[in-house]
């Protein structure tokens, strides 16, 4: 800031008092019209500086435009989002063990499927070795027999490994021989379980089936209800009697899929757990080729589908 006469720097003190004229006497001067041409000349380049930068000043800081006070609303506003809001990651929570070993590239998968909530269960059946693993009520070999690589079937055998499961599906291959195949879940002991049957009816002499139908009912505490009977596409009968059949037992929920088409689906709410089971009834032939299951199941359903100790009071032959 300069004086209006001589053109020198007002003093600091002086602008407190004069911010046009360095001392009283210049500002008398002025006062009866002497004034420097260099000082005029300054006067008019400073106060042009000044009225610029006002108005760029105005222009950053001009209403609806973004500024210092509107970024530490945001930045405030970011946070508490970020800390409030849910769906981020849990940072108190602490993390997930591993499990992965150092050694034996196997041992993870052990430990994964040993664990609690870990994988699904899964196992299968071929008949390679005996029928340890089926329970009968007779306790008899004689009822199932072997038959090149598949099972001749009998009366009623219980899947033991199956016994303690709630939730799983259940798939096999079968070849019906005679009449029909039968196949029981839910199932906890010999009078206690669902059962299904496929029938299949020909003419004498001819291999094409000329009717198939699905049976099933429920077994409580020994007694037969609910049965019903429903026919079945012949789409979905395999000439040659083979048939894949998968079961789905889901909650009070089941679903029977025969060859790749669903024949049934049906709900009850009698029996909450159990495992499988095949038999076939006097006068119908039937082979299983093999069975599987796998369940979504916690660590003391695991522990007691394999503990293979799950015993039953089976009836004596005279009962």
């Amino acid at each position: 800031m300069r004086c209006l006469h001589c053109g020198t720097t007002i003093g600091f003190v002086r602008r407190w008092r004069d911010r046009q004229f360095c001392c009283d006497e210049h500002r008398t001067k002025a006062a009866n019209g002497v004034y420097s041409a260099r000082a005029t000349r300054d006067e008019y380049d400073e106060s042009f500086e000044e009225s610029w930068l006002v108005r760029e000043t105005t222009s950053k800081a001009a209403p609806g435009t973004f500024g210092p006070g509107k970024g530490v609303v945001l930045v405030v506003l970011a946070t508490l989002l970020v800390v409030f809001l849910p769906g981020g990651p849990d940072r108190s929570a602490p993390p997930p063990p591993s499990y992965s070993p150092s050694s034996a590239a196997n041992l993870g998968a052990r430990l994964q499927n040993a664990l609690p909530g870990r994988g699904s269960l899964s196992i299968r059946e071929d008949f390679r070795a005996d029928f340890r693993n089926w329970q009968s009520p007779l306790e008899s070999m004689g009822d199932w027999r072997r038959v090149g690589r598949a099972v001749q079937l009998g009366g009623l055998r219980l899947w033991k490994p199956t016994l303690a499961l709630h939730d799983y599906t259940l798939e096999f291959e079968t070849e019906i021989q005679e009449k029909g195949v039968g196949w029981a879940f839910r199932a906890t002991d010999p009078k206690n379980y669902y059962a299904t049957k496929i029938n299949i009816t020909r003419t004498p002499g001819s291999k094409v089936p000329e009717r198939a139908e699905i049976i099933r009912w429920a077994v409580v505490n020994g007694r037969h209800m609910a049965k019903t009977e429903l026919p079945i596409p012949l789409s979905a009968v395999d000439d040659h009697g083979t048939y894949e059949v998968k079961v789905g037992v889901r909650g009070s929920r089941f679903t029977t899929v025969l060859n790749g088409q669903a024949v049934d689906n049906w709900a009850d709410n009698r029996l909450k757990r159990g495992g499988v089971g095949f038999f076939n009834d006097p006068g119908e032939k039937a082979t299983l080729h093999w069975v599987s299951i796998s369940e979504k199941e916690n660590f003391l359903q695991r522990f007691l589908s394999f503990s293979f100790y799950v015993h039953y009071s089976w009836p004596s032959p005279e009962e």
